[in-house]
């Protein structure tokens, strides 16, 4: 659930540092997987070769938890008033993912710097987890944000 309203009228004074929500629900295919396989990551194995996890599909590649974050991410904060991001730093993968798993994001801001009168950076926690709640990528976000327009 949302703490936020999510209307392009959310800046950067409505942030509360320490506040977490999760969003986002992105199934991991096999479609997509062989389709990333092939283009991006022909040394992984298409198939479950794990010895243990046959029952599981084959794995995905870590570009591929990535860009599902990414997207994830994007279709959340599309209305938000992003000046520009800055930075992805501490990019982390901890668990592998397969075909049939399903995963959000858990975003939970850290910290705000007042830059000007009109923008501030956002430093944000983002954390991809699975649908047993287990950190499957975790990657810190910087981004520059507008500040609510002063009335004339």
């Amino acid at each position: 659930m949302a703490i936020l309203p999510r209307t392009p009228d959310w800046y950067f004074e409505d942030i509360i540092v320490g506040r977490s929500y999760d969003f986002g629900a992105e199934e991991i295919t096999a479609e997509d997987i062989a389709l990333i396989h092939e283009k991006f990551a022909p040394d992984l194995p298409n198939k479950a070769s794990e010895k243990g996890l046959e029952h599981r599909g084959p794995r995905a590649a870590e570009s591929h938890v990535y860009a599902v974050w990414r997207k994830m991410l994007f279709d959340e904060t599309r209305s938000w008033p992003i000046v520009k991001r800055l930075a992805q730093d501490n990019l982390r993968f901890y668990r592998a993912c397969y075909a049939g798993d399903k995963l959000h994001v858990r975003l939970t801001f850290l910290s705000l710097e007042d830059r000007t009168g009109e923008e501030g950076v956002l430093v944000a926690s983002n954390e991809v987890l699975d649908e047993d709640e287990l950190l499957v990528m975790s990657v810190l976000t910087r981004s520059l944000i507008a500040k609510r327009p002063k009335n004339p």
